[in-house]
């Protein structure tokens, strides 16, 4: 199994397992607040492993572009996205809520199509379409 199939599939467990606590989470705070917590809890770990696992020397600054496009992209994919995605599960049931969410890869794929030009194979279009058919099922 390679490295990227092995991470992808933690990334999947971990995708899948974190809305079951958010949602009990959910049931007594609002999802500001628990937004709130959660990056602060995130921001500590990451500092800690990044002190625990550094070589001296070896963090350096993004230079300007980069660090706008990683705050842009912290923006949306942390700030906005989680703040939906909480009140979507303090509203709704996980199972109808996260096929909604989970069918980002979609969006992503378009928007690698026009902004990348990366290449749209008949195997990518029954992909993004057998998601869209997988998302109108689990959200009925």
């Amino acid at each position: 199994m390679s490295k990227e199939f092995l991470y992808a599939l933690l990334a999947a467990l971990s995708f899948g397992i974190a809305p079951i606590f958010e949602k009990l989470g959910l049931e007594r705070t609002e999802p500001t607040t628990a937004l709130l917590i959660r990056a602060g809890i995130t921001t500590l770990l990451v500092s800690l492993f990044m002190l625990g696992s550094a070589k001296s020397g070896t963090w350096v600054m993004p230079d300007g572009r980069s660090l706008m496009y990683i705050v842009l992209g912290g923006m949306f994919g942390v700030l906005f996205a989680q703040f939906f995605y909480f009140k979507a599960l303090q509203y709704g049931e996980v199972g109808r809520v996260m096929p909604v969410v989970g069918s980002f890869p979609v969006l992503a794929f378009l928007l690698s199509v026009l902004i990348f030009g990366e290449t749209v194979t008949p195997a990518k279009a029954a992909g993004i379409v057998l998601v869209v058919v997988g998302v109108v099922l689990l959200s009925d």
